[in-house]
């Protein structure tokens, strides 16, 4: 067996052992919704940043999840609302480019246009799909 096979070998058994308790911890997060679940995600974030000893990320989730006091299902659906159009805003600027460049000729410059158009439908879908 090359070192490169059994490198493999370890590196997706630790994978496995090290994911393991983190996607058993996530799933009670899935059953929850609105300020529930979002507590419950930056608690589960808290406890990755404490054993990593990320100092920085830990103070600014604290922070975070100290704020949630004043959170409310309807202030959650309302911010995704507001997050959802200013997403098709930018849709409809980067598709007002892209017609643009279109009419240019410009193939370089088309392409750019087009990847900046996925990009932003791509943003937008992200927040579509993302647990409020």
């Amino acid at each position: 067996m090359s070192a490169r096979g059994s490198f493999l070998r370890v590196a997706i058994a630790v994978s496995a052992v090290l994911s393991g308790p983190f996607a058993w911890a996530a799933q009670p997060c899935d059953a929850l919704q609105g300020c529930a679940a979002k507590a419950c995600r930056l608690d589960a974030e808290i406890e990755m940043a404490k054993s990593k000893g990320d100092a920085k990320r830990l103070a600014s989730l604290e922070r975070e999840r100290g704020q949630m006091a004043r959170c409310s299902d309807e202030g959650l659906k309302q911010k995704r609302k507001v997050a959802l159009d200013q997403a098709q805003k930018k849709i409809d600027k980067r598709a007002s480019e892209l017609e643009k460049a279109q009419a240019s000729d410009d193939a370089t410059r088309i392409k750019k246009a087009q990847r900046n158009l996925d990009s932003a439908r791509k943003a937008y879908a992200q927040i579509e799909n993302s647990p409020l």
